[in-house]
């Protein structure tokens, strides 16, 4: 996999394929590929639905310096919108003091992922913010303590009762934060336009790569 968020827009620039080539059916388990095609709709966990107000509770979490242990880093610190949703670096920087042993990689089109991070180690965005947030070597946040700020913060009081009926709580931002991630996704790419009939969206050199990706075994 590429190691510069920059190669993560080529293979965007094809709809995602190998996003879209396993598809949530990959997600849940299974081995044999989807036809390629457009992103599905994402798949919704049970246990945390989506709203318009979960979701723009989640966006300012995001780019919430609170949600770290020194109060100076976001999830937008690693994972910046200018970047593609990562930081475009080979080897990211870590908790300040500290140098991460890894990139963070894209959060754009996460939703369909079944296991996260470079090892795999976290199954599901709410897992994923949680550990980012807390990891000694990325937000060293100690969530009782990020809890507790998010609590002195009327406008955070106000929608975390609105979405939740509660008090803000910790487990409760990652849900707020995985749900923002959800609405990540890449739409009308060219890859998308290509494969609804617009014939001239794709170079000829992305067309023969196409299709030497409809012949390959798998």
């Amino acid at each position: 996999m590429p190691s510069r968020h920059g190669s993560w827009f080529g293979l965007l620039g094809l709809g995602a394929i190998l996003l879209v080539a396993v598809g949530p059916e990959w997600a849940q388990g299974a081995t044999s590929p989807r036809p390629l095609a457009p992103l599905p709709p994402v798949p919704i966990p049970p246990d945390n639905p989506m709203s318009p107000a979960k979701v723009e509770l989640g966006k300012l979490l995001f780019f919430d310096t609170r949600l770290s242990g020194d109060g100076a880093v976001s999830c937008a610190s690693c994972h910046d919108p200018k970047q593609g949703w990562g930081d475009g670096g080979d080897i990211s920087r870590g908790y300040p003091g500290t140098q991460h042993w890894r990139n963070a990689q894209t959060i754009l089109n996460a939703a369909y992922l079944r296991k996260i991070f470079w090892d795999g180690s976290v199954s599901s965005l709410e897992s994923q913010a949680a550990a980012a947030a807390t990891g000694n070597v990325a937000g060293n946040g100690d969530p009782m303590m990020m809890e507790e700020r998010l609590r002195t913060v009327p406008e955070y009081v106000r929608r975390f009762n609105d979405v939740f009926g509660m008090e803000p709580t910790i487990g409760n931002a990652w849900r707020a934060i995985a749900a923002f991630e959800r609405t990540l996704v890449s739409r009308h790419v060219p890859f998308d336009r290509y494969i609804q009939g617009e014939g001239d969206a794709l170079s000829a050199e992305a067309r023969r790569g196409l299709e030497l990706a409809r012949r390959s075994p798998g």
